[in-house]
């Protein structure tokens, strides 16, 4: 059984504002005021950990995924690959859709307060399909572009230019005709060195389209938002812009 120490230590800690439910021998419900941003309490359960033994495991027991997937999933690597950098920089681990850390127990508190936390970033996942969320915006571009425009055979950081590895494309797409060069744009350092490339490759005599996913056109400088549209051939103001109408946009070039 879990060390009846540190629970009474982890209840004062919270002010004796929790309490716990045996939810089968050797498992315990914590019963915390942490809750999800709809109001439910967060699912958290106690146990010792069977595989480090002295330590306790705080999990979920499968929940959040559950909850999550009512609205989201995580079908995709590029999903997967966000969710798995949400748990590793939080120090948590899953197997078999349950969210745990192993942790001493002198480092309950603290534990909980984490496992907390990084359950609620987990949940936030179900709002990337409906805004750009500030952080992920090229995280977000490549989503798209790996899942509905693979069709259009994406390959990653090209360097066009073998003698400028400085110059780099985000994305190269295939069309059948001219390869279309695309830059995602987040903020101004990124606007100017996609100019830059843009520039440097029609100077070179490059034969390709160049395309650009901005983060929000308007943020940018008036000058610098000259400078790219002068330089490149297309743009989308925004994320929203690009998945409503990138689709089309390369289905024409490929016509």
């Amino acid at each position: 059984m879990i060390m009846e120490d540190y629970l009474r230590l982890l209840k004062e800690q919270f002010n004796n504002r929790i309490a716990f439910r045996e939810k089968r021998p050797g498992i315990l419900q914590l019963l915390a005021p942490l809750y999800h941003e709809d109001g439910d309490m967060v699912e958290i359960f106690l146990e010792e950990s069977p595989e480090h033994p002295g330590k306790i495991r705080i999990c979920d027991y499968g929940m959040t995924l559950m909850r999550l997937s009512y609205s989201y999933q995580i079908n995709t690597p590029n999903k997967e690959r966000i969710f798995r950098t949400i748990l590793s920089e939080n120090s948590l681990s899953e197997n078999d859709g349950n969210i745990y850390i192993d942790l001493d127990p002198d480092k309950l508190y603290a534990g909980v307060l984490q496992f907390a936390q990084t359950v609620a970033k987990v949940c936030s996942m179900r709002h990337f399909g409906r805004e750009v969320v500030r952080g992920l915006f090229y995280e977000m571009v490549a989503e798209y572009i790996e899942t509905t425009l693979k069709p259009f055979c994406p390959k990653p950081k090209v360097v066009p230019l073998p003698e400028r590895d400085d110059l780099e494309v985000d994305y190269s797409l295939t069309t059948g005709q001219k390869p279309i060069f695309l830059f995602a744009v987040k903020d101004v350092a990124k606007a100017r060195l996609a100019t830059i490339c843009c520039l440097e490759f029609q100077k070179a005599g490059l034969s390709f389209r160049s395309v650009v996913v901005h983060e929000d056109f308007t943020a940018l400088p008036k000058k610098d938002q000259s400078r790219l549209t002068s330089a490149v051939d297309k743009q989308f103001v925004d994320l929203d812009d690009f998945r409503s109408n990138g689709l089309k946009y390369l289905e024409r070039e490929a016509s």
